[in-house]
């Protein structure tokens, strides 16, 4: 009897001490799982331009986009970009200076109940300054029409037909004869205005003026893309002399 008694004690010890090790050995595992999830977990792509600006991205389908209007007031190879100055010839053809200055945030409308930052907008540059093609931070580049077109049809197939342009719209900040958009995607479009060929800002608010990098120097014309007071994205020929923002996509 007092065998059997010893050998039943045994097997209890033997099964508390499996218990044990079964429990271990799973909470080792959950932890490895744990581990592993946190590390494959996608991190938010950033960008960083070479005065240390940076920006988010967004990822539609096959593109990457910044979610910001490029604010460098430096190229990528470390030049300096001339600031406009009023007086200045914002276009002379003669001299081809390049120029930023800062979209015009004046808030005529009261969109917004703070003052806001001067760069706000980002950037406004002229013809000489995006044709330099070191405006964009190195890995990425001034959008094509054909970027913004791929845009456009992602838009167009995934339920904004017809409102492709109001979904790129930020809901807030724009007058109200333009209208707010819907952020459908999170692309964050906001009504940087243009500069106009005296190199006066014109319409912040109202207009979202993206450049793209189709140039006709004969008809003199550089192709927009505009948000405006249509629902749709409007494709737009002005005047070389005309300045605008730049939303960058990775190459």
């Amino acid at each position: 009897m007092k065998l059997l008694y010893i050998k039943k004690q045994i097997m209890k010890l033997l099964t508390r001490i499996n218990i044990i090790i079964l429990f271990t050995l799973l909470n080792f595992g959950c932890s490895n799982d744990d581990d592993t999830n946190t590390n494959e977990t996608p991190q938010i792509l950033t960008v960083t331009d070479i005065d240390g600006n940076v920006y988010n991205t967004i990822t539609i389908g096959n593109q990457v986009w910044m979610l910001e209007n490029l604010k460098t007031t430096t190229y990528n190879d470390g030049t300096p970009i001339n600031e406009y100055v009023f007086g200045d010839d914002w276009h002379n053809n003669n001299t081809q200076i390049d120029y930023y200055q800062w979209a015009d945030t004046f808030d005529l409308n009261n969109q917004f109940d703070e003052e806001l930052p001067f760069d706000f907008y980002g950037g406004m540059y002229n013809h000489f300054a995006i044709e330099s093609g070191k405006l964009a931070p190195e890995g990425w580049r001034i959008p094509t029409i054909e970027d913004f077109m791929e845009l456009e049809n992602h838009l167009t197939n995934n339920g904004q037909s017809g409102t492709e342009g109001e979904a790129l719209k930020t809901t807030t900040g724009w007058f109200d004869f333009s209208g707010n958009g819907t952020d459908a995607i999170g692309f964050k479009g906001l009504p940087n205005g243009y500069i106009n060929a005296f190199g006066g800002p014109t319409l912040g608010g109202g207009i979202c003026t993206w450049a793209t990098t189709e140039v006709n120097i004969q008809n003199g014309t550089r192709t927009s893309i505009n948000l405006f007071d249509e629902t749709t994205m409007l494709y737009a020929n002005n005047a070389i002399q005309i300045g605008a923002g730049i939303r960058c996509i990775k190459e």
